[in-house]
């Protein structure tokens, strides 16, 4: 018999490519993802994913299982909710971690008063969701969904740094400075490959868990940090400095949804959503 949690697992390095991520995304250790993959692939008697230098890719296996699997957990949840009391229309939310919530109070408080009969919870995965905050990139094409915001990054430094007075750098001033790491960040890849086009090495001095985090040790001053702009406080300690660049990073957030009672889709096509932060205009 096939559990339910190794299917999120294999969902996971499916849809991220990598174990590595897979296992990041999940908030898990990596030996946990491969040992679900092959309980998998020994329940199942196929090789699920081919292995190598650059990841990991499906086999025609993976694909079949990746289908089959999120319309199984997909039932699961309805078949859950069918059954509960008072007719209670039960909605999975799955918020991404990185993702400044504060900004998106208006979107959590319409979903929850579009029907009296809807239960909104939090899930920890976008595989167990109906409903979703994320990033655009980390988005199967299991979901429908609305932009909310595009947002780039900022370098944040101290205010006794030596760059805090300047409002925009160039990625060629990263080669002096100790970061303190992001590394759930989705645009992590593009930011390491235009570096490393510019033969830049960057320094790490350690790694956050979030972006509050992030800015209490930069004000600590163990190093500075590369965020994205909805994070941006008021904090005299801090100055928040734009990054040029030949090819603009940014990241796309988006309200994901799928087999939504109608009451919901309806209140979610009328959501007109202003960010509480707007991109600074290039000057």
């Amino acid at each position: 018999m096939i559990e339910i949690k190794p299917l999120h697992y294999f969902i996971a390095a499916y849809e991220e490519g990598s174990i590595t991520a897979a296992a990041l995304r999940c908030f898990i250790s990596q030996p946990s993802i491969t040992h679900a993959i092959k309980s998998l692939e020994s329940s199942l008697g196929v090789i699920l994913f081919e292995r190598n230098k650059q990841g990991i890719r499906p086999t025609v296996e993976g694909q079949k299982l990746y289908k089959l699997a999120t319309d199984l957990l997909l039932q699961n949840q309805q078949l859950e909710a069918a059954f509960m009391p008072n007719n209670k229309i039960e909605l999975h939310l799955y918020i991404q971690p990185d993702i400044n919530i504060e900004q998106y109070c208006d979107i959590i408080e319409t979903i929850k008063h579009s029907s009296s009969s809807i239960n909104l919870s939090i899930v920890d995965s976008v595989e167990q969701a109906q409903l979703a905050i994320i990033d655009e990139q980390r988005l199967s094409s299991q979901f429908q969904f609305k932009r909310l915001n595009r947002e780039s990054y900022k370098l944040v430094v101290r205010q006794d740094h030596a760059l805090a007075n300047n409002n925009r750098v160039r990625l060629e001033s990263f080669k002096d400075l100790t970061f303190i790491e992001r590394p759930y960040c989705t645009n992590r890849k593009a930011f390491e490959r235009l570096t490393n086009e510019k033969n830049i090495s960057v320094t790490y001095k350690g790694k956050a868990i979030h972006d509050l985090q992030i800015q209490g040790l930069v004000k600590l001053g163990l190093g500075v940090a590369v965020i994205p702009e909805s994070y941006i406080q008021q904090d005299h300690d801090l100055k928040y400095i734009s990054i040029v660049l030949d090819t603009p990073i940014t990241r796309s957030i988006v309200l994901a949804y799928r087999k939504l009672p109608s009451v919901l889709i309806k209140a979610i096509e009328e959501i007109q959503h202003t960010p509480l932060l707007q991109e600074e205009s290039e000057t």
